[in-house]
């Protein structure tokens, strides 16, 4: 018997999308989301929101690209947590416990 074929492809591409033209008085600014990260507060402010929304893998990955841009030495002495127990912490596998995460928010706070 054969196969039925049960998808087809949608068809998208952004070379068919019609290009967006700024009005000629709009200026606009670079950003570079490596410079938001650096601001702790920011970074803070988006990991205790995660905690609110119950949600745990968007905490990790957070965490884990502001320790992308930080000195890591720094960070965990800052928090008395050991580097390799951050980086356990926001791998796919990593399940920090209630201890850390609360040094990791009052470090950022802080």
């Amino acid at each position: 018997m054969a196969r039925k074929k049960t998808s087809k492809k949608q068809g998208f591409s952004f070379e068919n999308m019609p290009m967006l033209e700024l009005k000629s008085n709009v200026k606009f600014k670079d950003a570079k989301a490596s410079d938001r990260l650096k601001d702790r507060h920011y970074v803070a402010a988006a990991l205790i929101q995660c905690l609110q929304d119950g949600d745990a893998d968007a905490f990790k990955e957070i965490l884990g690209s502001y320790l992308d841009v930080v000195n890591k030495s720094n960070f965990s002495k800052k928090t008395d947590i050991p580097e390799r127990t951050l980086y356990r912490m926001v791998s796919d596998e990593g399940n920090p416990t209630l201890d850390n995460i609360a040094r990791v928010v009052h470090a950022l706070c802080a």
